[in-house]
């Protein structure tokens, strides 16, 4: 059975220095960055070369633990490579979506990446899990349980978190259901960030001293 990970004070510090507005920088390959849109339900947004990335909620204050199935820098091609965990209640975070969903459930395969200017706590790729946690999911967007909803990880269908923490480069590999990647981004306490700030400032005037 997997270990459970809560993602501590001393993990969540990582993310210090990063900035408070996280959100979706850039994207490569199939990756189409757009507004939320009205609907993720299957057949809402079709394309067969573009996985569509918006980010959902911003400066969000879990009021409870959120379950997340993937949490440390690795390749991820089979459910058996989960590093589950917790992102503990309290934490201020972001949240990101990431789906593909085929015309007519034509099968396509899908290839790119996303970037973040924040660091990435927590990926959730498995289908009851999207379905708990989109309380998360964007003002206006309607969020569907379409059928095999999620990743049904293997060698043709997989995601990595880069070890820069920042990045998460996927392979999908799409048919008849959409699939669907959310992820949780760190938003640091203002004091930390202003605290780095200090310390840039400081760092530069002893240069110029």
């Amino acid at each position: 059975m997997s270990k459970i990970r809560t993602l501590c004070a001393a993990a969540i510090a990582v993310g210090a220095g990063t900035f408070a507005h996280a959100a979706i920088i850039t994207g490569g390959g199939a990756t189409s960055i757009i507004a939320a849109p009205a609907s993720t339900a299957l057949g809402a947004l079709e394309s067969n070369t573009q996985a569509h990335a918006f980010n959902e909620v911003t400066n969000f204050t879990l009021a409870s633990g959120l379950f997340v199935n993937a949490t440390v820098p690795g390749v991820y091609t089979s459910n058996g490579s989960l590093t589950p965990g917790v992102i503990p209640a309290g934490t201020v975070i972001n949240s990101h979506y990431l789906y593909t969903d085929p015309v007519a459930g034509a099968t396509s395969a899908y290839e790119g990446f996303i970037e973040f200017d924040a660091t990435v706590i927590g990926i959730i790729v498995l289908r009851a899990d999207l379905n708990s946690s989109d309380f998360l999911g964007a003002l206006g967007t309607t969020y569907a349980d379409n059928e095999a909803r999620g990743l049904e990880l293997s060698q043709a269908e997989r995601f990595t978190l880069t070890l820069s923490g920042n990045r998460i480069n996927y392979r999908f590999a799409t048919s008849t259901a959409t699939d669907d990647i959310r992820v949780i981004t760190l938003v640091p306490a203002p004091g930390a960030v202003a605290l780095a700030g200090m310390g840039g400032l400081l760092a530069m005037r002893r240069r110029r001293a």
